[in-house]
């Protein structure tokens, strides 16, 4: 096959990832595999189409500058071939696994690079060695525009990996610091850096050090529509985008101003909720402790602590819930779907018997 057709198809490989990983549903609910099996058929793609123009183009004499020597040059050929995969390999997994990096903001560069990776690094690939086949007999062939892109791209994939495996970046700079304040300043400097409120509010989470959490409490108020972008997250009922369960736990620890204001969007959340327990009651990968994720009952600890004056408006969303979850028939969520029934019902008869 000509090295211009495989070129194309390496590059269609690339754009049918980036489409793939962006508008794939992160996070989604339960443990579905298949996502994750089809970008594993995508990298496998791109890497096969990676490795025959790499070995067309060394044949074609592009890599003479590593070295004359021919051994020298396929083994450092190897080398940086695998540095390169490896980058697209951790680029592709980051977009994919991103709602599971709890401390990672985009609104921080360094976050943003991450996030944005599976797009700009593999053109440090595509570009030079588009250029370099459609652009024989030029100058380009031989000078740096085609040299650097490659090596960036390998310093990018051998600082990966060493990051991940030695964390050589983290401890020289920070070797004054102990692990629980370098945890500490890595956090305070990613809500400082944030740009929203759901940026931050894991880090208000009464579980984390209370320099950090009086950090994030501080900044989420910093906001002057803070509450207004609650109020936003909690009528989000986008299953694949969804806020509310962070929410739940800042509502059951720290007051609003005015909570009858948000006490529509709050009933509107638990209608999303019940929707999302039948979502992942269905879903075959999902597991009892999937429902842990949803937050039920710092949701039912905000209503006590936040909305008793408005519990009347809550109530048959209440019920419904509560009713969704005692329908479930799976025996492996009887045990949790029970406990939360019982809780909701708790939280409900004490409401009801001071409404008498």
């Amino acid at each position: 096959m000509h090295i211009k057709t495989v070129f194309l198809l390496f590059t269609a490989v690339y754009v049918v990832s980036v489409i793939s990983n962006s508008l794939r549903n992160n996070g989604t609910i339960g443990h579905n595999a298949v996502p994750y099996i089809l970008l594993g058929i995508i990298f496998l793609t791109y890497v096969a189409f990676y490795v025959f123009v790499t070995i067309k183009l060394n044949k074609a004499g592009a890599f003479q500058w590593i070295s004359a020597n021919d051994t020298i040059r396929n083994v450092a050929l190897i080398a940086g071939s695998l540095a390169i995969l490896y980058t697209y390999f951790n680029a592709i997994m980051i977009k994919s696994d991103w709602t599971t990096y709890q401390y990672q903001s985009i609104s921080n560069p360094r976050d943003f690079l991450a996030y944005t990776a599976y797009i700009w690094v593999p053109l440090l690939v595509l570009i030079p060695y588009g250029l370099y086949i459609f652009m024989s007999g030029t100058s380009f062939q031989t000078g740096a525009a085609f040299r650097w892109p490659l090596i960036l791209n390998v310093v990018i994939g051998c600082g990966i990996y060493f990051y991940f495996n030695y964390y050589i970046s983290r401890y020289p700079a920070t070797k004054h610091l102990s692990e629980e304040e370098y945890h500490n300043q890595t956090s305070i400097e990613k809500i400082q850096n944030s740009i929203k409120v759901s940026d931050i509010l894991y880090f208000t989470r009464t579980t984390n050090e209370k320099i950090v959490v009086d950090a994030a409490v501080t900044k989420v108020k910093s906001f002057p529509d803070w509450e207004q972008q609650i109020s936003d997250m909690l009528s989000n009922c986008d299953l694949e985008d969804y806020f509310w369960p962070e929410v739940y736990y800042f509502l059951s620890t720290y007051t609003v101003d005015d909570s009858a204001e948000i006490t529509e969007a709050f009933s509107k959340s638990i209608t999303c909720l019940t929707v999302m327990v039948s979502k992942i009651s269905e879903n075959e990968y999902a597991i009892m402790n999937d429902l842990n994720a949803l937050n039920i009952t710092k949701m039912l600890s905000a209503v006590e602590y936040q909305f008793s004056e408005h519990f009347t408006k809550l109530d048959d969303k209440l019920v419904l819930l509560s009713k969704t979850l005692s329908e479930v028939k799976r025996n492996d969520f009887k045990e949790k779907t029970a406990e939360l029934v019982k809780a909701i019902e708790s939280c409900r008869q004490k409401y009801i018997s001071n409404s008498k």
